[in-house]
């Protein structure tokens, strides 16, 4: 009977002892997020994956180098990634190939014209960027410059910045592009050219301009950041599933203030929308108001 009685009591001391004692909760891990994907957001996506870094240690984003918009869909859809960067929707014929994605656009950037220091030019009307363009105009004392050629850089037609321009200026819409253009596949490979290149004229996202300090001009007297410039794309991300926790952990990240100010220093503008793109149609009807 003793025995019994010293076993009971000892069994209730037990679980009284252990009822108190507080298991702290394991701190929830964060994995690598990489992301893929469109040269348009690298630079952006990379100052931010840093402030991120910076403000939590123990998580970590990677912005691999460009693979273009083309690339990043291809990588979400052959379930090479589970999240890209991208310069547009998804097309008819990759949703056709790798069915419907998801997306979500954080930013907004103008699509400018740059020019070399040398060209000496500070405005261009829009039949003077196709007349550029299509070589009918070879020097840029035509147009008010110096007596200087031009070297004209082109881009993929495929590129979100081409698009762009061939829907918003009505003589570029089927403009052929000069043969003696210098072209260039990547984002960064332009950015290079209009480092080196004489006489250079080339568009891009207003973000690179201000990271590498270039030149450019108004379009007929309108600057990139007047509300009435018509040239933008959105920046955004794709994808299938559901983010992960740390997929979504830096995705809210840049929806606070610290991120928004980094992206408007760098000539984005924040703007969220979310579209599937089984719902594509209304959504480009959205961005070109």
């Amino acid at each position: 009977m003793k025995n019994f009685i010293y076993v009971l009591i000892m069994g209730v001391v037990f679980v009284t002892i252990a009822g108190c004692v507080q298991i702290s909760p394991q701190p929830e891990k964060f994995e690598i997020v990489t992301i893929p994907g469109s040269g348009d957001s690298q630079d952006l996506l990379r100052e931010l994956a840093r402030s991120y870094r910076a403000q939590y240690p123990d998580r970590d984003v990677v912005i691999p180098d460009s693979v273009s918009t083309d690339g990043g869909i291809k990588a979400v859809g052959t379930a090479a990634s589970l999240i890209a960067r991208v310069a547009r929707l998804p097309n008819s014929k990759e949703r056709a190939q790798y069915g419907e994605f998801k997306y979500l656009q954080f930013a907004r950037v103008p699509v400018v014209f740059v020019v070399s220091p040398d060209a000496g030019v500070s405005d261009l009307s829009e039949q003077q960027i196709c007349d550029i363009f299509s070589g009918r105009i070879i020097n840029w004392k035509e147009v008010g410059g110096h007596h200087l050629p031009i070297a004209v850089q082109s881009r993929p037609d495929s590129g979100s910045n081409m698009l762009e321009i061939r829907k918003k200026i009505a003589c570029f819409a089927d403009l052929q592009i000069t043969p003696h253009a210098d072209y260039n596949f990547r984002n960064a490979h332009l950015v290079e050219s209009m480092k080196i290149s004489s006489g250079a004229i080339g568009f891009m996202p207003l973000s690179e301009v201000k990271l590498n300090d270039f030149t450019t001009v108004t379009l007929d007297g309108v600057a990139p950041v007047r509300s009435n410039y018509k040239l933008g794309i959105g920046l955004g991300f794709v994808y299938k599933k559901p983010f992960s926790s740390s997929i979504q952990a830096f995705v809210d990240y840049l929806k606070i203030d610290p991120a928004r100010e980094i992206m408007r220093q760098m000539g984005n503008i924040p703007d969220w929308r979310n579209a599937s793109s089984s719902h594509r149609e209304a959504h480009l009807k959205t961005l070109s108001k």
